[in-house]
């Protein structure tokens, strides 16, 4: 069956899910384009280059589903872009809605192509990180401004929680953890990040951490892990007063 024919709405709607790492982020992400497409919708789903921790090609969510379960669908095919220009090079006339997976990792020219997008008709729906590990708003890469702009301009705002590994507590939080040392038993040691160091570091996640756990050689572990923490658990070393 073809879809029903359909005028654009003169103005798209700006959805903006958002919170810390592991707070279910992209699960709603992808379930909100599963609904699109099941309502006949032309959706396209992109995602940056520098994100490939989990695929190269497809947007999956952090907490996978078991091998061999291939009743449950887990990813969708995402265009791979760089720079928020390929976006609006790649985006067909006729989508309906435009889903952005990890926003925060395109620069600040993302923020007037989410507002044409939408003077155009088109839904956008874009999924991010807040905050950075030191608990201030996400920074846009390349601009003064932070993540803050997305969510003034959304008609649709998502903030979703994580589960604290602390005390499991809600966690609205990312704690980055540096490595210090190995103990005698050859497992690394992890301490609280300086307020100091480099906002995020791509390409480290839990999952990917607790199979490092088990790494044969010190040389594996991660120089860097995150977690989700609450409020009362997370620490930024160093913090300025």
């Amino acid at each position: 069956m073809s879809a029903p024919e359909h005028n654009k709405p003169s103005v798209g709607k700006i959805t903006v899910i958002h919170g810390p790492m592991f707070s279910g982020k992209t699960e709603e992400l992808l379930r909100r384009v599963r609904r699109a497409k099941i309502a006949r919708r032309k959706v396209q789903l992109f995602k940056p280059a520098i994100d490939n921790r989990y695929h190269a090609t497809q947007v999956l969510p952090h907490f996978l589903a078991h091998a061999g379960d291939e009743s449950m669908q887990v990813g969708e095919a995402a265009h791979v872009v760089s720079h928020p220009r390929e976006i609006a090079a790649l985006l067909k006339a006729e989508t309906d809605v435009a889903a952005i997976e990890e926003a925060q990792f395109l620069d600040g020219s993302l923020f007037e192509l989410v507002r044409r997008f939408s003077r155009q008709g088109v839904d956008v729906i874009l999924s991010l990180l807040d905050q950075d590990y030191r608990r201030l708003p996400f920074p846009i890469a390349g601009s003064v401004s932070n993540v803050g702009d997305y969510l003034a301009i959304a008609h649709e705002s998502l903030k979703l929680a994580a589960i604290c590994v602390v005390c499991g507590q809600d966690a609205h939080h990312s704690q980055k953890l540096t490595l210090s040392s190995i103990d005698r038993e050859g497992k690394p040691i992890y301490k609280p990040a300086s307020f100091f160091t480099e906002v995020v570091t791509v390409g480290t996640s839990q999952e990917l951490t607790q199979n490092k756990l088990f790494a044969d050689k010190p040389l594996d572990f991660p120089e860097s892990i995150y977690e989700a923490r609450c409020r009362f658990c997370h620490v930024v070393a160093d913090e300025p007063q």
